[in-house]
């Protein structure tokens, strides 16, 4: 125990009121409890003169400001409504580098943890009612960010902006974005690059940019196509032009080419569970067949492709097409067709 002679005016002992009667008069206790609350109240900022300044003149101090922020021009305000429009209809599109650093100084901010310092120092400022904070997740000795409470949307799109600033400055990219009710994690890892927002980070928050931006690049040509893709409720094919005037003079064209340029590598290299899965993509894409599927019956290997054509040429080329992917990649199968229906029956995987 340290004992101490405490001197306070009347006016201290005012304030110590509410703890005074929750400690039936124990003014050691009342003390005591002050500490601690003073304690929690000063978490987050840097000096006691900050916090004072906030807890004594914050409103008004926000109020100043924002009407300062409204009167240069700098900001304007919007409804939540209006905020949430913009963001959730924007989702998937990555957030431009200048409103990045806009956002985040560049030139203040030195690691993940200076990133967190300055967005809650911001968030308090600007009254979002966001806390950030990090995390060591052990097993994979990376880190976690967590951005907790405040409006979702603004949740949401601070996330975004915070990991392209980690991407761009502090090499790091986001391997997983674990979506929570009142809260989002980001799960970083180690990336260098110079030039490109990493891949995590367009996977996780910008999977349209690339399409958006070819939109705007060529909106008539685009526009056009999908209404025609509406018109026709979907009932369109869509080849390479080389593609097209191989099956115009009569043959069969080779698309292993495609294939390997998904996959990264040659067509002897893609196993046949991974050749299913490009499959599946260029079908999604060219729509030149409706479905494919895999199956498992008696240890074997069944892929089945069903489509909507009826004349029996045309059938027969597309066995055929088929037939060509899937022996360049050195596999051995025997082939049945019952009407809407190619089956082909993989005798040994490889």
């Amino acid at each position: 125990m340290v004992r101490k002679n405490v001197s306070m005016d009347d006016k201290h002992l005012k304030k110590l009121e509410p703890f005074l009667d929750k400690n039936n008069g124990n003014l050691s206790a009342a003390i005591r409890d002050a500490i601690e609350f003073a304690d929690a109240a000063l978490e987050g900022y840097e000096s006691v003169e900050e916090a004072l300044e906030y807890f004594t003149e914050g409103s008004a101090k926000y109020l100043k400001m924002r009407n300062n922020l409204i009167e240069s021009g700098e900001c304007i305000l919007v409804s939540q409504i209006s905020f949430r429009w913009l963001i959730e209809n924007t989702d998937g599109i990555l957030v431009t580098d200048e409103l990045v650093s806009e956002l985040f100084n560049p030139y203040q901010i030195k690691s993940a943890s200076d990133l967190l310092e300055y967005l809650n120092k911001r968030s308090r400022n600007h009254g979002w009612g966001i806390k950030a904070s990090i995390i060591n997740w052990e097993e994979d000795k990376t880190e976690v960010i967590v951005l907790e409470h405040g409006d979702p949307s603004l949740r949401a799109f601070l996330a975004e902006s915070l990991s392209i600033f980690l991407g761009r400055y502090l090499n790091l990219d986001v391997s997983f974005v674990h979506r929570k009710s009142n809260s989002i994690l980001i799960f970083l890892k180690e990336y260098k690059s110079d030039t490109e927002i990493p891949p995590g980070i367009r996977k996780n928050f910008g999977i349209l940019d690339y399409t958006f931006k070819e939109i705007k690049s060529k909106p008539d040509f685009w526009t056009t196509l999908v209404e025609k893709y509406m018109l026709q409720r979907y009932e369109r094919i869509s080849l390479n032009k080389n593609v097209f005037e191989v099956f115009l003079s009569g043959g069969v064209p080779d698309i292993t080419g495609f294939f390997e340029a998904f996959a990264g590598k040659p067509i002897r290299e893609i196993p046949l569970s991974e050749l299913f899965v490009l499959c599946k993509k260029i079908v999604l894409v060219t729509q030149l067949v409706n479905e494919i599927e895999r199956t498992n019956e008696n240890g074997k290997m069944y892929i089945k492709i069903r489509h909507q054509f009826s004349d029996e040429k045309v059938i027969l080329k597309l066995v055929e097409l088929f037939s060509k992917v899937f022996g360049a990649a050195g596999q051995t199968f025997d082939i049945r067709t019952i009407s809407n229906l190619i089956i082909f029956e993989f005798t040994e995987v490889r």
